[in-house]
């Protein structure tokens, strides 16, 4: 199991200080001048930072606010409980407060002090405690819940045990006191950075393992890059938890300590004191540590963590054998690797993700202004920096400690600085990593893929990387693993900022002042040893883009602070997109050097000579480059060639290719790329789009190992050389929007390799009839929205077909007529009217794409399709109704199809399928999922079921405003009735909660009920109403759920329901929620405490915030025997909320339709006890009742 380590929402919690160790409470007339006052040097002697109130002022109705922030930023709080200690309003206001923090936090610790008082008089407030309470309660006879609230902190406080003066002097007791709190914060608090800037989210999954209960030896491994926060998220974990373990233990540096003489001896050594409460015992070796570990582990529950280990080894030393442990034990690692330890060791994984923009402003903020946002002169300085830091914790501390108090013209040199030099101590952190790879293989792998293969598909990579000599999947993995490059959902590498910022740095060492004598040289240097002709042969990899260059030179771009974007120049992107633009530090490169300005266009003069002495050089990416001069001294053992926006006619016979693998020469002037026949035994990849001006590809016979043809959008591209009927390799030819070619060659047909052809956009190709027929593994694609090298399933040899636009499909097309091994097909807007053909014979097919077709419905043959995946239907507009679907479908994208009405049968729904209905604003029903129904054509018996007895009385012109978070819609339309999850629900105008509800409470507070025994009927559901309105205050809240919640205390039941509609009430007027649940037989019973509550989340993309007025509910009893002797279904298909389909885990249940697998995954890691076992409930109908009353009474 991984988890991700990030923040659900982008607001970020507030910073975890701690100011103080201790906070002092206590009653001032009682003790200030004698026992506390001796305390309170004892624990300052002592080294305890320590809180004392000594205001003698009157400080109103509350407790002051520094108080408050006190006991807040306090470790420890120490409560003397004098005589007179509940005599003081004040004592019993901070007394409340500190036990609120308890409560809210565990970590918090409380430590009584009972001086000359018995603790049964705190805890059954008796004696001057109650002579207090007396007055109190004459006082404040207005605020009784106060009072309520004191007496309950008492008893808290008195339970905690404490310390008892008793008969001991009083000097002795304030040692005892003091060593207590030094044991307390040694055990149990470590400290943490000063602003953990969303640590609260990045903790709360490894609390809940921390919590689970679990009878197993649990190993947790907390892995990311350096500087991301894996120490800080680790301690804040063993300071929310060490309490609940019977030992504990946090080593830090283990890698850093294990290097040293002794290392590992001293961490067993370390542990075994924290574990034996500083009782240590001398330890020769390793052997006899793990020993003496295993003794002292056997025996006790422990928590022990491991901090920044970078070897198995030093696990085994430290841990030893799982099986030593006692049941429940805890061990966390935090390391920079990410298969530290066999996956059989290890029980979960938390991968640290970097703090979202927000959180890195708000940390950035903190660090440089002493404050949660920038001062407004520093925005436009702040927000640069802040994508240069990408997230890191430690670079937005370093930087923003560097930068604080400092003037804008600092702030401006040091940026200009970062630009050219990285930061010093952030790479120092960072370069750990790198060091840590096993040998010169990986570190020059990762240097080349940082330099050159940043946002690159990572099959593409492999297939250069391989023929430059790398063992390039093991190695990528071994990068990955340590956190170095990481693997994005689209398969490209993606390599931090500031690792490639280290591995230029890396770089810039081999020769601090010669960039000719670097081994990969980019842009600016790459410009001037190019220019200046000073390369050697060190260099075996170039990146210029020249045209980015003179851009920015001439632009004269200096940091202003501005929000100008700029194209990134290091992206290159080997991908068929276009440069994308970022406006970020990469555009200041080449604009702060007086040294080596960069001369405008005209004034560029590079030649060929330039590469002479570059012997060596294998990688070359050039955009805009030209060179003057012949091609004699062209760099002979290129691997990678990209020469974006080549400009000469065609490729002259004296350039040296034949080691090419990959030739891209996008965007060229090229009419004839080479005359006659071109031996280029290596090259796999030739890349040609763009080039507008060629009509005719040249002859590749010579090309054996070709195995991709890209052509894309060669406009002018009239015809294909029948030489690619002598490719045997090749696998992929794209010839997407060649908008001019008529016709493609006959020999096509025996490149019997060819799996994918891309023909979109071709509109005046006319198809050969037989092109498909001779051969069962040609494919075409249509509109691909996917680049050709940019998706992982093109190198993966997944099976597409397509046809071209819509105004060149022939009459006679017809799906039959397709290869029945294509496994994706795709035929997005083509206008199709409905599917040509048997669809039931594509057997193999996964992948199906109809998006944009006028299609009114789709074949019942679909089914058939036994291996059919994913189903996109988006933007069919005419689509109304769909057919039963395949059980093997994962992924139903329907979005925007605005004529479809209802859908059944649809497979796998509360399982694995992913849907998608956005906008589809007609839908009304979706089988086994939801109905929405007019209430003037719902049951009479389930409205009456509902408690609304006098709906004849609404008019029927009746209409409410309604929200569709299924389909994302809002409308308005008249009243209706939603039935999903077992729970029907109606929303109308309305202030008045109807009579017959007995319970109810106003506000948003929990109303809580005891179930009445009931003797002739048993209880089948409840009945809720809701007042609620817009709040008139639109708050932020990181809730954007509406939650109705119902819990059986006294049979540990829950149930959350999160509607898929919800009614919008007009301004300043209120609205009703009307509902029924059904629930199973056993859910409910006499004698069960019944919670009831609701909570409004502000309503995404619209202005609107609700909250609950008033709540009211009323149980609904079944009848044993009805007079007709009949029964009716509540809901199609008898469900009750008790469903196994909704059920978390062990009497929890998320009734909820509108999230996605995904987001019930979130749903269900946020909450507790994350267990899980089906049960299937009884289903039967039921009446509605009065508790108490006859049966008679109730309108049924």
């Amino acid at each position: 199991m991984s988890t991700q380590l990030d923040a659900s929402s982008s607001s970020s919690s507030s910073p975890y200080r701690c100011t103080y160790h201790a906070f002092l409470s206590f009653r001032g007339v009682d003790t200030r001048k004698g026992f506390t006052d001796h305390l309170y040097r004892a624990l300052e002697l002592a080294g305890i930072h320590t809180f004392r109130d000594d205001d003698e002022i009157e400080r109103g109705a509350n407790i002051a606010a520094e108080l408050q922030r006190a006991i807040e930023e306090s470790r420890v709080s120490v409560v003397v409980l004098s005589r007179d200690y509940a005599a003081s309003r004040w004592c019993l206001d901070e007394l409340a407060k500190i036990m609120e923090r308890r409560r809210n936090e565990d970590a918090h610790v409380v430590i009584p002090v009972f001086y000359d008082v018995d603790p049964s008089h705190v805890r059954k407030q008796i004696g001057s405690f109650a002579e207090a309470f007396v007055r109190h309660e004459e006082r404040f006879k207005e605020e009784m819940g106060k009072v309520a609230e004191w007496r309950r902190a008492l008893s808290d406080i008195a339970d905690l045990g404490g310390m008892v003066l008793g008969q001991r002097y009083e000097s002795q007791f304030i040692q005892d006191i003091v060593e207590e709190i030094r044991s307390k914060l040694d055990s149990k608090v470590l400290n943490i950075a000063p602003y953990a800037i969303g640590i609260d989210d990045r903790v709360r999954g490894i609390n809940m393992w921390l919590e689970d209960g679990s009878n197993d030896v649990g190993v947790a491994v907390i892995y990311g890059m350096g500087g991301i926060g894996k120490t800080t998220i680790a301690k804040a974990a063993y300071n929310l938890n060490s309490h609940r373990f019977q030992g504990s233990s946090f080593l830090a540096d283990v890698r850093e300590t294990s290097e040293q003489l002794n290392g590992l001896v001293r961490l067993q050594r370390n542990l075994l004191s924290d574990l034996q409460k500083g009782k240590t015992k001398k330890i020769y070796n390793i052997d006899e540590g793990i020993r003496k570990i295993k003794d002292a582990v056997c025996c006790k529950k422990v928590l022990i963590v491991l901090d920044d280990v970078n070897h198995s080894d030093q696990f085994n030393a430290i841990i030893g054998m799982r099986r030593w442990f006692v049941p429940g034990s805890k061990i966390i690692l935090t390391t920079r690797y990410e298969h530290l330890l066999k996956a059989h060791e290890v029980n979960t994984m938390f991968k640290v993700q970097e703090l979202n923009e927000h959180e890195s402003l708000e940390l950035l903020s903190w660090h440089a202004f002493g404050q949660a946002h920038p001062i407004e002169a520093y925005i436009d300085l702040s927000k640069p920096v802040v994508k240069h830091c990408g997230g890191i914790p430690l670079a937005l501390q370093v930087l923003g400690s560097s930068l604080s108090g400092r003037s804008i013209d600092i702030w401006q040199s040091a940026l200009q600085k970062l630009c050219e030099i990285p930061d010093g101590e952030i790479q120092k952190i960072l370069r750990i990593s790198f060091d840590s790879l096993q040998d010169d293989h990986d570190k020059n792998l990762f240097l080349h893929i940082a330099c050159f293969f940043r946002g690159k598909n990572k099959e593409f990579s492999i297939t250069v990387l391989d023929n430059l000599k790398f063992y390039t999947v093991i190695g990528i993995q071994n990068l990955v693993d340590r956190c170095l490059v990481k693997i994005n959902e689209d398969n490209k590498l993606i390599v931090h900022h500031l690792l490639r910022d280290m591995a230029r740095g890396i770089i810039r060492e081999e020769s601090p002042e010669d960039p000719g004598k670097r081994s990969r040289v980019w842009h600016k240097d790459a410009f001037n040893i190019l220019s200046k002709r000073t390369g050697t042969g060190t260099v075996k990899g170039i990146m210029l883009d020249l045209s980015m260059l003179m851009q920015d030179e001439s632009s004269k771009t200096l940091f202003s602070g501005s929000n100008s974007k700029r194209r990134r120049v290091d992206d290159y992107d080997g991908n068929c997109s276009g440069r994308r633009r970022l406006g970020l530090f990469t555009w200041q490169l080449f604009s702060f050097s007086s040294a080596n300005t960069t001369p405008a266009s005209d004034e560029v003069d590079l030649k060929i000579e330039a590469f002479k002495k570059m012997h060596n050089l294998e990688v070359l990416l050039l955009n805009n480059v030209h060179f003057s001069q012949g091609f004699e001294n062209f760099p002979k053992n290129l691997i990678w060639l990209s020469w974006r926006g080549f400009s000469l006619n065609s490729i002259p016979a004296s350039l040296y290719l034949k080691t090419l693998v990959v030739l891209d020469l996008r965007n060229s002037s090229l009419q004839c790329v080479w005359k006659g026949t071109k031996s280029l035994p290596s090259l796999k990849v030739l890349n040609l789009s763009h080039s507008h001006g060629l009509s005719a590809t040249p002859d590749i016979s010579g090309l054996p190992n070709l195995e991709r043809l890209i052509l894309k959008n060669c406009r002018n591209l009239i015809e294909v050389d029948e030489s690619i009927g002598d490719l045997k390799k090749l696998v992929f030819l794209n010839l997407k929007d060649c908008k001019n070619l008529m016709k493609l060659p006959t020999r096509i047909k025996m490149s019997s390799s060819l799996q994918t052809l891309i023909l979109s956009g071709c509109s005046k190709l006319v198809l050969h009839s037989n092109m498909v027929a001779t051969n069962q593994s040609l494919l075409t694609a249509s509109d691909m929205k996917k680049d050709d090298c940019s998706s992982p399933n093109l190198w993966k040899s997944l099976l597409l077909w397509a046809v071209p636009s819509r105004n060149i499909i022939p009459t006679s097309f017809s799906v039959s007529n397709l290869p029945r091994s294509l496994r994706s097909l795709s035929l997005a807007d083509c206008n199709l009217l409905e599917i040509p053909g048997d669809l039931s014979i594509l057997s193999s097919l996964k992948y199906l794409d109809l998006c944009g077709n006028p299609i009114q419905s789709l074949p019942e043959n679909i089914r058939s399709l036994s291996k059919l995946e994913t189903l996109m239907l988006e933007d069919c507009t005419e689509l109304r109704t769909l057919p039963e679907l395949p059980p093997s479908l994962q992924s139903l994208l329907a979005s925007s199809c605005k004529s479809l009405k209802r859908i059944t049968n649809l497979p796998n729904l509360f399982k694995s399928l992913d849907t998608d209905f956005l906008h589809c604003k007609k839908l009304v029903e979706v089988e086994s999922l939801f109905t929405i129904k007019p209430l003037t054509t719902t049951d009479i018996e389930m409205i009456k079921d509902m408690g609304l007895f006098n709906f004849k009385s609404i008019g029927s012109d009746a209409e409410v405003e309604m929200i569709n978070y299924i389909t994302n819609t809002t409308k308005k339309v008249p009243l209706q009735v939603l039935s999903e999850c077992g729970i029907s629900s109606i929303y109308l105008n309305g202030n008045e909660i109807p009579d017959w509800f007995r319970h109810r409470r106003m506000g948003n507070s929990v109303l809580s009920i005891i179930v009445p025994p009931h003797l002739n009927h048993r209880i089948r559901g409840l009945n809720a109403c809701v007042v609620y309105a817009r709040r008139p205050d639109i708050r932020r809240s990181a809730k954007y759920q509406n939650l109705f919640k119902v819990s059986n205390e006294t049979k540990g039941l829950m149930w959350t329901y999160s509607p898929i509609t919800i009614g919008i009430p007009k301004e300043n007027e209120d609205m009703l929620w009307l509902s029924h649940w059904r629930f199973g037989e056993h859910d409910l019973g006499g004698g069960d405490e019944v919670r009831v509550s609701v909570e409004f989340g502000p309503e995404l993309g619209h202005d609107l915030n609700l909250w609950t007025k008033e709540l009211g509910i009323q149980l609904v009893y079944e009848q044993e025997s009805s007079e007709d002797g009949k029964k009716h279904n509540f809901l199609a298909g008898d469900v009750s909320v008790s469903s196994s389909s909704y059920q978390m885990w062990t009497g929890k249940y998320f009734l909820c339709n509108n999230l996605n697998r995904a987001q019930k995954t979130q749903f269900k890691s946020s909450q507790e006890n994350p267990s899980h076992l089906d049960s299937d409930k009884t289903k039967s109908p039921f009446l509605f009742l009065f508790e108490h009353d006859d049966v008679s009474q109730a309108d049924h």
